[in-house]
């Protein structure tokens, strides 16, 4: 894959904008904010909104396959590249990859934990949790998957209190975190490949989030020791939940780093 495979669309703007949506989400994520700009490009990641499931299988699924699913999906010129969760983990891989590409980054708690030690508590907690997930799905109960998940990221009872509506959509969707979370705890890259990423970084999180993804916010806050960081009052999904908080403060980033 190389540059014009994934890099094709072309903006009138000075500075278009990508965002990249989390986990059992879809590009509908991010529509407020995109209405803020006036080039703003939110894609479906493999297994959500329009995007198919992925071809290959859970095991062999990697961040990689992502980043080649949104091939004719992102702006030829340099873009400001925001994403949560998971689709801040495959931000980054884009940013590594393509630093060139990339005005600013901006990233609500990345599920990146394959950034942390071996020895990590928070890292063995997200096993956990995956390992969960997929013996609920190997055992044909896609429903308490979903609920483990969402109760997770949310907090305890939180899937319970869904409408029938909303719980059948997250179960169907439960099927690609488990692809998720494969890719991310198979993916090789680690802090020191991310050193190729020098434009501005913008890092966010929720003071009521788990340790998990507050465990990755410091890792990287080492890594990018001039990045701006704020901690907001609010949990894991923020950016949906409380989009008043984040989306000011992501317009404010942006407009500071605009091109010249």
């Amino acid at each position: 894959m190389n540059n014009t495979d994934l890099f094709c669309i072309t903006s009138q703007e000075r500075d278009p904008i990508v965002c990249l949506h989390s986990s059992l989400s879809s590009s509908q994520q991010w529509q407020k904010l995109a209405l803020s700009f006036p080039d703003c490009i939110t894609p479906d990641l493999l297994g959500y909104g329009n995007s198919p499931m992925p071809l290959q299988a859970r095991h062999q699924f990697q961040l990689q396959h992502e980043l080649e699913a949104l091939k004719g999906q992102l702006f030829a010129q340099p873009f400001h590249l925001v994403g949560h969760s998971y689709g801040a983990a495959t931000a980054l891989q884009i940013a590594k990859r393509f630093p060139e590409q990339i005005l600013s980054l901006t990233l609500f708690e990345p599920v990146a934990f394959h950034l942390l030690p071996d020895s990590s508590e928070a890292l063995h907690a997200i096993k956990l949790l995956s390992e969960k997930i997929s013996q609920d799905l190997e055992t044909g109960n896609a429903k308490a998957a979903a609920e483990c998940f969402i109760d997770y990221w949310s907090q305890q009872g939180s899937f319970a209190r869904l409408s029938t509506e909303l719980q059948q959509l997250f179960v169907e969707g439960i099927q690609k975190v488990a692809f998720d979370f494969s890719a991310l705890l198979s993916e090789p890259t680690k802090l020191d490949d991310l050193r190729s990423i020098q434009c501005p970084v913008l890092l966010l999180e929720g003071l009521y989030s788990p340790h998990t993804t507050r465990a990755v916010i410091a890792v990287l806050a080492e890594l990018f020791p001039e990045a701006e960081r704020h901690s907001l009052e609010c949990g894991h999904m923020g950016p949906l939940s409380h989009p008043q908080l984040v989306n000011p403060i992501v317009m404010q980033f942006i407009a500071t780093h605009k091109k010249a």
